[in-house]
């Protein structure tokens, strides 16, 4: 009987050895490529494979297969589209991470996340980062030891920070020379080591526009699988300072009233969150 009280989905973790012995029946099957995961884009809603879908070409027990999670009272199944004897019918096809947002619900959304890392880091730690010996994986919990020196390695997460900064009414939106068109969003940027989550978010605003702020609060966060990151959004004021963008980092950057908004991301980024609620407070 399920504990009604249990997040779903449950993250856990268990290293299948041989993928022979797991039931056929057993739960969805993330297979994780150079670009994203493997999907049914043309089903309503879109659609990950089952792990019996995997197993329609002989399995190479060598390749690991990984249960990164519980969801819907079924185990989720993560592995690396290029293990040997890893097939999937031709209705799949790999989609990036970003253009599944809107697509399926956000649960998954934050598996296919999950599965993505765990996949790379396993890729990542076949080898000692401090001796270069072989590791050793542990099959019930994700780490790898290395037998000559001891050594652990763990999937490592580099949280990111992102920031919906608000003075007079108005939003502080930049434009990236990575971003299409007259899409613009908030800032955002990595934090550095010895650095707090709020020193990062007024460091990244600082470097990017030359403005200080100040009353900076927690929104909420994100899981993003590359570059093995988390995003933590907040919001702030204005203190002082006029923007000055970087040439570097932005083409663009500019203050925007609630009914004035340029092409701005959708509300299943945690960018399109803090916009939104921009737009309920200030609109």
């Amino acid at each position: 009987m399920s504990d009604p009280h249990r997040p779903d989905p449950f993250i856990c973790y268990r290293r299948v050895p041989d993928p022979h012995a797991v039931s056929l029946d057993d739960g969805p099957a993330l297979v994780v490529g150079t670009e994203g995961v493997f999907v049914a884009p043309h089903d309503s809603p879109v659609r990950l494979p089952r792990l019996a879908e995997l197993r329609n070409t002989s399995a190479d027990v060598t390749a690991a297969l990984h249960q990164i999670a519980e969801y819907g009272g079924e185990p989720v199944y993560a592995r690396a589209a290029g293990a040997a004897g890893v097939s999937l019918p031709a209705r799949y096809e790999e989609i990036g991470y970003r253009e599944l947002y809107g697509s399926m619900p956000d649960e998954e959304l934050a598996l296919v996340s999950r599965a993505v890392q765990v996949v790379s880091w396993d890729r990542d730690s076949a080898f000692c980062s401090r001796c270069a010996a072989v590791t050793e994986p542990a099959h019930d919990e994700c780490v790898k030891r290395c037998p000559e020196c001891g050594h652990t390695q763990y999937p490592r997460l580099a949280p990111a920070m992102i920031v919906g900064v608000v003075r007079d009414r108005r939003l502080l939106l930049a434009q990236s020379p990575r971003f299409r068109g007259r899409f613009h969003s908030i800032l955002a940027g990595f934090v550095e080591p010895g650095e707090s989550a709020e020193q990062c978010v007024a460091r990244e605003v600082y470097e990017e526009v030359g403005i200080t702020i100040r009353n900076i609060r927690y929104f909420g966060s994100q899981p993003w699988p590359y570059p093995h990151s988390f995003m933590l959004g907040f919001t702030a004021e204005h203190e002082a300072g006029e923007l000055n963008p970087s040439p570097i980092e932005l083409v663009d950057a500019g203050w925007y009233g609630a009914d004035e908004l340029p092409e701005v991301p959708g509300e299943v980024s945690i960018s399109g969150r803090i916009i939104n609620w921009f737009r309920r407070e200030y609109g």
